[in-house]
């Protein structure tokens, strides 16, 4: 059996047919398989999970040899990560469907969140190095990344503007992924700013000195 989807998006279409094959209820000895570009398009959620996955495993090695602490990579990549939301939540606004194009755009949003973080805390060891406590290395670190941190995500923002508005032709297909992008570094210049540092304090911060009791003369 074949269709052609005419003013109705892949995934809500599939939706709807298996709303209606789920009312007919078939017989267990009938087996329903989809196929055509639903079938493609699972195929290639799996693929770009699967890169996800890859990319994130060498991204915290490569942050573990240039930290050589656990407390930074956790705090950058679960900043990337909460950073989603932000694209998941700007297509639920939009009422855009979630495919290969925006799974694309998340990774973007994580690979570029991941960089405001390492700039973040490459500044903070800096102030550290020069005596600043870890509260006022993490504050100057915030003050001196405030403004590259927001020029690239507002850059990247008007870039995709014209993607997310679907203006020319064929910037229809890539909707989904400016509007992915454009959700996702919205909030992140929130979580790189505030999660990623406090994140890293909370994690990485001296333990006090316990202060031993005097002695009886």
């Amino acid at each position: 059996m074949t269709a052609r989807l005419e003013n109705v998006g892949l995934g809500k279409g599939i939706a709807e047919v298996q709303k209606v094959v789920a009312d007919l209820h078939l017989p267990a000895s009938i087996r329903v398989e989809y196929g055509g570009q639903y079938q493609e398009q699972q195929k290639s959620f799996r693929d770009l999970l699967m890169v996800l996955f890859l990319a994130l495993a060498l991204l915290f090695v490569v942050l573990l040899f240039e930290f050589r602490t656990f407390s930074a990579p956790v705090a950058i990549l679960a900043s990337a990560l909460l950073s989603t939301f932000g694209g998941f939540l700007a297509l639920l606004i939009t009422r855009t469907n979630f495919n290969v194009a925006s799974f694309m755009g998340m990774i973007m949003v994580i690979g570029i969140v991941a960089k405001n973080g390492i700039l973040l805390l490459d500044a903070e060891q800096r102030f550290r190095g020069l005596g600043f406590s870890s509260a006022d290395a993490m504050l100057q670190a915030g003050r001196r990344r405030l403004r590259p941190i927001a020029m690239t995500a507002l850059a990247t923002i008007a870039g995709m503007l014209p993607l997310a508005l679907a203006i020319g032709a064929g910037s229809q297909m890539l909707q989904p992924l400016a509007i992915t992008v454009i959700g996702g570094l919205l909030s992140s210049m929130v979580l790189s700013l505030v999660f990623t540092p406090a994140i890293h304090y909370f994690l990485d911060r001296e333990p006090l000195a316990e202060t031993k009791p005097a002695e009886a003369v």
